[in-house]
């Protein structure tokens, strides 16, 4: 087996898809989840019927590598790894789990509480909002690149399907117990003079920030995607049975011959804690594209293993790793060098692309991409 590819899990409206569908962004990745695709890895080529769009992510990846003039890998060597059905899965888990759970009740099951997920959803927003507005990636009116908050009036004229007025009632929804972006209030803390905050308040900023985040052409003009992929990234993040289910699979699709491994969003924050479980199993040339580990301190600091001196952990499985980020991505442009969080030896890079939130193509068709591939390939 020549390389495996890790899609992450589901992102858009609503947080996650039914277990017969997949998107990447403009990529209908169709019914990966049906059938013998539950169970493992699709083995593209090998048996299993290949759907158009992961023939398209094939050809992406052959297409990279001849314009680097590396080996092109056959059909039949590369796996295609959705771990969409695991988080779908745990959707109907998770409410019921939350639902009258208090906090040890839900530690104790390896679930974090809902009110916990949701401050780790709305400290990832807020990084990426941060992100969003220093790398200056917003479309519409000036106004939208205004930090949620006070000081916009909450009578503003408008319909609420209108983006422009759907801003301006995300920033007045934050106005109270609101936190600068990039800032993080220490667990169980307050603001000066003000009352513990309930969910509600954490629910309404979540809202708000995402909305507000839709004038990023990263979120594709939706108020909810940008939430839903922050809540698929705090669940990956606190529940630890979704967390080691989805390892497990990946782990198993890396086997003895594997060359390279692709990782894209979370699924590169999947991948790389799946190899660092594999110790020295397997000698590997990691690709992580937009890496959730490129992302807010939050999820840095969460790693498994964790962090030792603010140093990450690099996977004796990995004999090359290379990082590439799209200069136009708020979600992984917060670090974008990772030598900065795992020290020297990663080969890092900011290329000019256009992509959007769980869209693979852009990454897998750049020079860099191919670079990193046919590196490892022939390796």
């Amino acid at each position: 087996m020549a390389l495996v590819v890790v899609v992450p899990g589901p992102s858009g409206p609503g947080g996650s898809r039914s277990p017969g569908t997949r998107s990447l962004g403009p990529l209908s990745v169709g019914p990966l989840s049906v059938g013998p695709v539950s169970v493992g890895p699709l083995s593209v080529g090998s048996g299993v019927r290949r759907t158009d769009s992961v023939q398209r992510v094939v050809t992406a990846l052959s297409s990279s590598v001849r314009a680097v003039r590396g080996p092109v890998p056959r059909s039949g060597d590369v796996v295609v790894l959705d771990v969409a059905d695991l988080f779908a899965g745990r959707t109907e888990h998770d409410k019921k789990a939350y639902q009258g759970a208090g906090k040890a009740s839900g530690e104790a099951n390896g679930v974090a509480t809902h009110d916990e997920t949701e401050e780790l959803t709305e400290a990832l927003l807020s990084g990426w909002w941060t992100s969003a507005t220093r790398i200056g990636k917003f479309e519409g009116h000036p106004d939208r690149r205004r930090r949620p908050g006070p000081g916009l009036s909450s009578h503003s004229s408008g319909s609420p399907n209108n983006p422009a007025s759907q801003n301006t009632a995300s920033q007045n929804a934050l106005s109270r117990n609101s936190v600068s972006p990039g800032e993080t209030r220490p667990h169980g803390a307050t603001e000066p003079g003000a009352e513990a905050i309930d969910g509600s308040d954490v629910r309404a900023r979540t809202s708000a920030l995402s909305a507000a985040l839709s004038a990023s052409p990263y979120f594709r003009g939706s108020p909810e995607l940008a939430a839903a992929e922050a809540r698929a990234l705090s669940r990956y993040l606190t529940d630890l049975k979704l967390r080691h289910e989805v390892r497990d699979r990946t782990q198993a699709a890396i086997l003895p011959d594997t060359k390279v491994v692709v990782g894209h969003g979370i699924g590169a924050l999947i991948a790389y804690e799946a190899l660092c479980a594999l110790s020295d199993a397997v000698s590997v040339t990691f690709v992580s594209l937009g890496a959730a580990m490129c992302g807010p301190q939050q999820v840095f600091t969460r790693l498994e293993p964790a962090p030792r001196n603010e140093q990450g952990h690099w996977p004796a499985a990995i004999r090359r790793w290379f990082n590439v980020v799209a200069h136009s991505d708020p979600t992984a442009m917060i670090a974008p060098q990772l030598t900065e969080r795992f020290g020297p030896g990663i080969e890092d890079e900011v290329i000019e692309i256009k992509t959007s939130c769980g869209d693979l193509q852009p990454y897998l068709l750049d020079r860099a991409t191919g670079r990193a591939l046919a590196t490892g390939l022939v390796g």
